[in-house]
C-alpha cells in the first residue's frame, strides 16, 4: 500500500507509461541500428556487408517480422523490373531474396504502366498499407507471406535516381507507423542511398584513373612545348581535342594557352610559373579549367618539366590531360561524406569514434548535445578524461589495453549500462555499446551512447505503480486493484450508503495454540487465512484486514456492485464450506478440528485511510461495521456456524440472489452487546457445507 503522498502524487497510468516506455524503447533501438549501420557503411568498402547488418537491426528493432532491401533495373530485355537483393526474415519466416519469384519483377502491366506503388515511390513517397484495406493480388501476397501491415520507404539517390526501397512486413499487428519512424525509417534509406552513391562514384574515380593510365601509355595527354627564350610554342593535336579547338588553331606561344583557361585560372598559372622560374625549379604543376568554345568547363591538370640554361628559363616541355571525371567523382565524393555527415549529425544517439589509442575521430550533434562538448574541443583528444567520470577510468583503461593486447571483449557487441561525465562536471545516465571496426592501417571503435535519464525516470514510475497495486492487492480484489490503479491509486474518504461486511473468526483457537509450539500455530493460522481471504477475493470482497484468528472483509468498497449483499452471502457460504474439508483433512492427520464463526450486516459506512504515511491501511468504520462484528460473537452463543442480520438478507432477495438464502433459517430477535434493541437473526451452520 503506497503512503498518502504517493497517492495523491500525479503519474501518468501505467499502461499509459509502459506504452510510452516501450514507444520511446524501440525508437531508441531503431536509432541505434541506423547508428551502428552508419559507421559499418562508411567503413566497409562493400556496402553490402553492412546492409544485411542494418535490414537485420531494423527488423528487429521495429518488431517487423520480414525486411526487404529491393533494387529497381533493367532486365535483359530493357523493362523496368525490381529485384529483391537483400532480406532479413524472423523464423519461422522464410527469406526471399533467394526465391526467383522474387527477381526481376515488373513495375507495371503487360503495356508497361508503371503501378500505383511504384509511382508513388519514384516520387519519394512512403507506402503503407494494412491487410484489411488491400485487395486483390496484394492481398494474394499479403495473406501469403502472413502479412498484416506493410510500409516501405523509397531509396532515391541525389541525382533524383530511384534505386529501389525498404520494405517492412509487420506480421503480428496491423499497424501505422509514426511520423519520427518513419523519419527513422528515412535516414535508414537515405544510409544506403550514400552507400550506393560512393560505391558508384568511387568505380567512377577508378575508371578515370584507368583512362588516364591508358590514354598516358597510348601519349593519350596533350603535349606542350614552349621555348621560353623566343616566346614559340608547340601544341599537339591531342591537346587541341582537350582544349575543344580544331587542330592548328592555339598559336601565338604560351599566352594561347592561357587563353583558353577561365581568366582567374590562366592568372594563376602564369604566376606559378614566374615563382618557379626564380626559384629555379624544375617541375611545374597546376589545377585548371578550360573554358571550351562553347562555353562548357573542362578540368585539366597541366604538367611541365622546366629547362634553364645560366640560371634562365629556355624551355618548358610538359603535357596537359584532362581530369574532368575525376574531379567531378571527387565533387560527388563530398557531396556523399557531407550527406553521410548529415545523417550522422541528426541521429538520436551520441556516436563517438575513437582510434586504438583512445582519441576521439568522430563525435556527433547528438554527443555535443549529450556531453555539453563541441565537435571542434574533442577531435585528437583523448576520450577518457572527457567522457568516462574519474572513479572508472582505470577500469576502463585496463580493459582497453587487456583487448589490444589479445583478451576477449567484455563490452564490444554487447549494451550495458554506465555513467557518463559531461563538461559541466556532471553525469549522466548512458547504455553503452561499442562496435569495432577494422580498417588497413587503422583500428577504431565505435560507441553509441543512449541518454536513458527519460527511462530511468520512466521506471522509476512504473515500480512505484507496482508498489501501490502491491498494497492495493492486500485489501482489494484483483478487479478492483484495476479500477483504482486507473484511478492513480487513489482512495479518499467517502460516505457509502450500503455495503456488506463480514467478521470471520477461528472458534477455539486459544485452547488451540495454548499447547502447540510457535511454530505450528503460525503454521495454523497461515493456511486457515489463505483460506478465508481467498474466499474474499474470489466473490469480489475487499479484504479490511487480519484480526489475529480471524478477518473483516467487505463487500461494495470502494465502489459499490449490483451483486454486493449477495456476494458477502456466497462468500460466508464458500469459507464455511473450504473450513469444514480443512478440518477433516487435520481430523484425519490426529490434529485438532477447527471451526469457524461468520457474521455479517448490511449497512451504510464510511470508507478511508486510517494508517499513517509509512503504513497506510483502508478500513470502513461506523454502527454496520460494530453490529456486524457483534453478530458474529453470537455464532458461539447460538453454536451456529454463520449468523447473518435480517437486513442483509432483504438485500439478497432484491438483488434476486435468493438461491445463496437456502438453508438459512430464521433464529428469531437477539439481544446484542452495545445496543439496547434486539437483532433479528439469520443463520445455517456450517458442517453442513463440507459435506
Amino acid at each position: 500500500m503506497s503512503d498518502a503522498a504517493a497517492l495523491a502524487a500525479p503519474a501518468p497510468p501505467p499502461q499509459a507509461s509502459a506504452e510510452t516506455f516501450l514507444e520511446l524503447s524501440r525508437r531508441a533501438a531503431m536509432l541505434g541500428a541506423v547508428g551502428y549501420a552508419a559507421t559499418l557503411l562508411v567503413g566497409d568498402a562493400d556496402w553490402r556487408a553492412g546492409v544485411e547488418e542494418l535490414l537485420r537491426r531494423m527488423g528487429l528493432a521495429t518488431g517487423a517480422g520480414r525486411v526487404t532491401l529491393f533494387e529497381v533495373h533493367r532486365s535483359a530485355s530493357g523493362r523496368m523490373v525490381q529485384s529483391c537483393r537483400f532480406d532479413w526474415a524472423e523464423p519461422p519466416l522464410q527469406p526471399i531474396s533467394q526465391d526467383p519469384r522474387y527477381a526481376e519483377m515488373p513495375l507495371g502491366d503487360e503495356d508497361e504502366e508503371i503501378g500505383d506503388w511504384s509511382l508513388r515511390r519514384m516520387r519519394g513517397e512512403v507506402v503503407q498499407a494494412l491487410r484489411s484495406e488491400v485487395t486483390g493480388y496484394t492481398r494474394q501476397v499479403f495473406e501469403e507471406h502472413g502479412t498484416l501491415s506493410f510500409v516501405s520507404v523509397p531509396v532515391t539517390l541525389t541525382s533524383g535516381e530511384w534505386w529501389g526501397f525498404i520494405g517492412f512486413d509487420d506480421c503480428r499487428q496491423e499497424r501505422h507507423w509514426t511520423p519520427l519512424e518513419i523519419e527513422i525509417l528515412r535516414i535508414a534509406a537515405a544510409l544506403i542511398a550514400g552507400a550506393v552513391e560512393r560505391e558508384r562514384t568511387q568505380a567512377r574515380l577508378r575508371l578515370s584513373e584507368e583512362r588516364y593510365a591508358l590514354a598516358a601509355r597510348g601519349a593519350n595527354d596533350g603535349l606542350w612545348d614552349w621555348q621560353v627564350d623566343t616566346g614559340q610554342a608547340y601544341f599537339s593535336p591531342r591537346l587541341h581535342e582537350i582544349l575543344g579547338r580544331r587542330k592548328g588553331e592555339l598559336e601565338g606561344g604560351i599566352e594561347a594557352l592561357l587563353s583558353a583557361l577561365a581568366p582567374e585560372d590562366g592568372a594563376l598559372l602564369r604566376q606559378v610559373l614566374e615563382r618557379r622560374f626564380a626559384k629555379l625549379r624544375h617541375k611545374v604543376m597546376a589545377e585548371s579549367r578550360a573554358v571550351l568554345p562553347d562555353g562548357g568547363i573542362r578540368w585539366i591538370i597541366i604538367r611541365g618539366q622546366i629547362v634553364y640554361r645560366e640560371g634562365k628559363p629556355v624551355r618548358v616541355v610538359g603535357s596537359v590531360r584532362d581530369i574532368t571525371d575525376r574531379k567531378l567523382a571527387e565533387q560527388r565524393l563530398r557531396a556523399s561524406e557531407a550527406r553521410l555527415r548529415t545523417i550522422l549529425d541528426t541521429a538520436g544517439d551520441a556516436i563517438v569514434t575513437v582510434d586504438d589509442r583512445g582519441r576521439v575521430v568522430e563525435f556527433n550533434r547528438a554527443a555535443e548535445r549529450i556531453f555539453g562538448y563541441s565537435r571542434e574541443e574533442t577531435i585528437g583528444r583523448a576520450m577518457a578524461p572527457l567522457l568516462v567520470p574519474p572513479h572508472l577510468r582505470e577500469a576502463h583503461a585496463a580493459g582497453m589495453a587487456r583487448y589490444l593486447g589479445g583478451g576477449p571483449p567484455h563490452v564490444i557487441g554487447r549494451h550495458v549500462e554506465v555513467e557518463g561525465l559531461r563538461a559541466d562536471g556532471g553525469t549522466v545516465p548512458i547504455e553503452l555499446g561499442i562496435s569495432e571496426i577494422r580498417l588497413p592501417g587503422e583500428h577504431l571503435f565505435t560507441a553509441f551512447l543512449r541518454d536513458i535519464t527519460e527511462r530511468r525516470s520512466f521506471q522509476r514510475q512504473l515500480a512505484e505503480a507496482e508498489r501501490r497495486r502491491a498494497n492495493l492487492a492486500r485489501y482489494f480484489s484483483p478487479k478492483m486493484v484495476e479500477r483504482m490503479m486507473q484511478q492513480d491509486g487513489r482512495l479518499d474518504a467517502v460516505r457509502l450508503p450500503r455495503v456488506a461486511v463480514l467478521f470471520a473468526d477461528m472458534i477455539g483457537f486459544g485452547s488451540i495454540s495454548r499447547f502447540a509450539p510457535g511454530g505450528e500455530t503460525i503454521q495454523l493460522l497461515r493456511e486457515f487465512h489463505a483460506l478465508i481471504a481467498q474466499a474474499v477475493f474470489e466473490h469480489e470482497g475487499s479484504l479490511d484486514k487480519y484480526m489475529g484468528d480471524g478477518l473483516m472483509a467487505t463487500f461494495g468498497t470502494p465502489e459499490p456492485g449490483p451483486k454486493d449483499a449477495t456476494n458477502a452471502i456466497a462468500c460466508a457460504r464458500a469459507m464455511a464450506a473450504s473450513v469444514v474439508a480443512w478440518s477433516r483433512q487435520r481430523h484425519a492427520r490426529g490434529l485438532p478440528a477447527i471451526q469457524i464463526g461468520i457474521g455479517l450486516h448490511w449497512g451504510e459506512v464510511t470508507l478511508g485511510d486510517i494508517g499513517s504515511e509509512r503504513h497506510p491501511e483502508f478500513t470502513v468504520v461506523g454502527d454496520t461495521v460494530n453490529l456486524a462484528s457483534r453478530i458474529e460473537e453470537l455464532t458461539r452463543q447460538l453454536r451456529i456456524g454463520i449468523l447473518a442480520s435480517a437486513e442483509i438478507l432483504r438485500a439478497v432477495q432484491e438483488e434476486g440472489g435468493d438461491t445463496v438464502l437456502e438453508g438459512f433459517r430464521d433464529f428469531g430477535l437477539h439481544p446484542v452487546r452495545g445496543r439496547s434493541e434486539l437483532v433479528r437473526i439469520w443463520g445455517r451452520t456450517a458442517d453442513d457445507l463440507g459435506e
